[in-house]
């Protein structure tokens, strides 16, 4: 009988020891949850509460929240607000109530349809066909003290027209219209929290593409760590990638890891340090200090990584400066040339977010992005932050993006957002090949070749009232240079609509 690989027998025993983790803490004090889905239609909501300054944001900069914080920051904003986001929060605590009971289940399916102009869910970045598909989930939810698990399988056939969906490479386009949207396992207690499966994550702010870990790539399968609490907090998170190809042909192990801490200075100053990284090995090995959630990537080599390895390092502010305004920064270095005899362009990313109360119910936000040309990559692409050629963090560089909206509450049930748009794209790819020394010396740090710029207006709607839920987006995009030729444009109308109507069944475990 032939023997595991390396990388299944480490992955397996990792799998192993958390679980185990979890049966021996389980007595312990603690209480589970499962996560609030960055993809829920009354997520936009909470989000314009927390820009507001009437709902205090539970992780700021880190997305999925645990829903048993998002809950207990709404009932901590409950007992203080008396205005017009009084019908929001009370709404928003009774559509995502818990179960009191130690032991709980529950099923919710969704059945509906998706309508789009175009596969690829960025609209700034035209790509893939559009259509009318139907749409299915199953929400599957079961928690028992601290450990929850959860599983959301779909039938999604609008996958087959998005070309970032690459479950099996990418040069092998999807034939498949299932997927796991959420599939995990949780372990919460006061001080430590464990997690295993695959979840939607976002390390940024609120509606930007995160640098270290990004929502745009579909979720992938990982271990995560937490360590501390509201005041000082360490998490670290490790997941393998799609093997990569050597130059030989043979087969390379590739890793993903990461690292942050945070600690919350004073109530209304966050900072932030973190770093993310991928290693890899040949010939199916693997140096299982890779799963060691202290081993930092940075300095992998000298703290006892054997491995090759590629990391970006990169922090992060959340400033309240006053109840109705709140300012986020996100900044990172891929590389710096510190010698003249480079001639490589720097690399580095960056964001800025400014959001805050407008009269008594509405909010506004305004953000600046940018990636520079040849952030995200390297000499070797199997080093590159990328799994199956899409970006871990943020999927397009060579770029920067100006983004301003406003967030309008109808009723308790829906939030209205116009908002307006302007990306300015060079041609710079993360799925290029990497530039030789002449030729990286003739690249700009930013817009490579002919800059395409984007003009898009757009109005969203999004939100849920009974078994109805919402997350709509159409507006008008004018772009100049259209596929990067000088003098060519186009103008067009954009949209999406996703509606489902959702059931739900539950109840208490017995002891």
């Amino acid at each position: 009988m032939p023997s595991m690989p390396v990388r299944s027998r480490v992955a397996t025993i990792a799998m192993l020891a958390w679980l185990g983790a979890a049966v021996v803490a389980a007595p312990a004090t603690g209480q589970g949850s499962p996560y609030l889905p960055l993809d829920d239609p009354r997520m936009p909501l909470l989000e314009h509460l927390i820009a507001r300054g009437e709902v205090e944001d539970p992780t700021p900069q880190v997305r999925p929240l645990l829903l048993s914080h998002v809950l207990a920051a709404l009932r901590a904003a409950l007992g203080d607000s008396s205005g017009p986001s009084a019908p929001i929060i009370a709404e928003l605590l009774h559509a995502w109530e818990l179960p009191t009971g130690e032991a709980w289940w529950r099923v919710a399916p969704r059945l509906g349809a998706q309508l789009y102009s175009q596969g690829r869910r960025d609209f700034l970045h035209p790509g893939g066909r559009g259509a009318v598909r139907p749409y299915v989930d199953l929400f599957l939810t079961m928690a028992m003290g601290p450990v929850t698990i959860a599983a959301r399988p779909a039938a999604e056939n609008r996958l087959r027209d998005d070309p970032e969906y690459r479950p099996h490479g990418p040069d092998n386009p999807p034939r498949q219209r299932y997927r796991f949207i959420e599939a995990y396992g949780t372990a919460q207690w006061r001080w430590v929290g464990l997690h295993f499966g695959q979840v939607d994550r976002n390390w940024g702010p609120a509606g930007i593409a995160g640098i270290p870990i990004g929502n745009y790539a579909y979720p992938r399968t990982d271990f995560g760590f937490r360590l501390g609490n509201r005041t000082v907090r360490f998490e670290a998170i490790r997941a393998p990638l799609q093997n990569g190809v050597g130059d030989s042909g043979e087969v390379v192990t590739r890793w993903f890891a990461a690292h942050r801490l945070n600690v919350r200075v004073t109530r209304r100053l966050n900072l932030a340090i973190w770093e993310t990284g991928v290693a890899q090995w040949t010939g199916g090995a693997m140096d299982p200090a890779i799963l060691n959630p202290f081993l930092l990537m940075t300095f992998g080599r000298q703290l006892g990584l054997g491995s090759r390895r590629n990391s970006i390092i990169g922090g992060d502010l959340t400033w309240r400066a006053s109840r109705g305004l709140v300012l986020q920064a996100q900044g990172a270095i891929d590389d710096w040339a510190v010698s003249s005899g480079n001639p490589y362009p720097n690399r580095f990313a960056m964001a800025i977010l400014a959001t805050g109360a407008l009269n008594r119910s509405l909010s506004w936000r305004a953000s600046y992005d940018m990636n520079s040309s040849l952030v995200f990559r390297t000499a070797d692409p199997n080093e590159n932050l990328t799994d199956a050629g899409v970006g871990i963090g943020r999927h397009f560089t060579d770029n920067d993006h100006l983004s301003v909206a406003l967030s309008i509450p109808v009723r308790a049930h829906w939030l209205v957002s116009p908002q307006l748009d302007l990306l300015r794209q060079g041609e710079g790819r993360i799925d290029q090949p990497w530039p030789d020394p002449p030729t990286a010396a003739t690249l700009p740090v930013l817009f490579i070749g002919t800059r395409r710029d984007t003009w898009q207006v757009s109005l969203g709607v999004s939100g849920q009232h009974g078994k109805l839920g919402l997350a709509a987006l159409g507006g008008l995009r004018h772009v100049r240079n259209a596929g990067h030729t000088r003098g060519v444009t186009e103008t067009c109308l954009v949209g999406r609509i996703q509606a489902t109507v959702e059931f739900r069944v539950g109840g208490v475990l017995p002891d």
